[in-house]
């Protein structure tokens, strides 16, 4: 029968809870790291021999599937072994293998799943193999390393137009000088495989909208500037809110829309 050990905690768990029990029990850094790093059994070698004991994942990306590698042990001792615990260092990790007994000479495996979901950064997990009657102290010691990249290249900006990613949905003018032409540039970029050509149809006369450069290539970075023209703003003193409506991405119009706000829209 196999079975499926699930980690509740990830290393960073264990070595908080390890830091904890210093403070309780007054353990020294040795004893925490024999905790996290636990040393093999004296007899390791001549019990369980590892065919190959660590795997190199490669780089993955955090929308990938889990992957396994599977590990094949050897009963090199005189008598019949059976693995009652597999302990790894890591949440993302979880191991599958065989608890029936195994005779001496004979070969049973066990199976590493690695999720690399939300996990950027470096691989390096252990798994400790225990046996029947020998549990305080591993007999194996299992390793996956490799990294894993962060998928989202475009996080400093939050926000998604199909895909059109930008910094910022909402563009506030504060200084409209009589007679002038006030510009702000709102940061985007094309997250998608086709070139984007930007444009808005429905706009205020006092307002024009444009992308620099015209045609926003895939994976670069680019402006979307908006323009007013103070001299045709209507002559009211409360604040003006209206949208601009992006053609050329796909989506609902909300979902494609920057809000505009002008405080200051006295024109005298």
């Amino acid at each position: 029968m196999y079975y499926r050990i699930y980690i509740l905690v990830c290393m960073v768990c264990v070595a908080t809870s390890a830091v904890a029990q210093t403070t309780v029990s007054n353990l020294t850094r040795a004893q925490i790291d024999s905790i996290m790093n636990p040393t093999l059994h004296v007899d390791a070698n001549k019990t369980l021999h590892v065919d190959k004991s660590s795997y190199d994942l490669g780089k993955l990306a955090e929308q990938d599937k889990p992957i396994s590698r599977t590990f094949r042990l050897q009963n090199m001792s005189n008598k019949t072994q059976r693995i009652v615990r597999v302990r790894t260092t890591c949440g993302c990790t979880v191991a599958k293998f065989d608890t029936t007994s195994v005779a001496p000479g004979k070969e049973t495996t066990i199976t590493l799943a690695y999720n690399p979901k939300n996990r950027p950064g470096t691989i390096d997990v252990d798994a400790f193999v225990y046996v029947a009657g020998d549990e305080k102290q591993p007999m194996a010691r299992l390793s996956l390393y490799g990294e894993v990249i962060d998928d989202d290249v475009w996080s400093h900006l939050p926000f998604t137009m199909g895909q059109l990613r930008v910094k910022r949905t909402k563009v506030q003018f504060t200084e409209l000088p009589q007679g002038g032409h006030p510009s702000m540039r709102v940061l985007c970029a094309n997250s998608g495989n086709e070139p984007l050509r930007l444009s808005s149809q429905i706009l205020p006369s006092y307002a024009s909208f444009h992308t620099e450069p015209e045609v926003i290539v895939p994976g670069k970075e680019a402006d979307l500037v908006i323009t007013i023209d103070v001299d045709k703003l209507p002559k009211r003193d409360e604040k003006i809110i209206f949208g601009i409506l992006i053609d050329g991405l796909k989506g609902r119009p909300s979902t494609r829309t920057l809000q505009i706000e002008l405080s200051n829209t006295t024109n005298k």
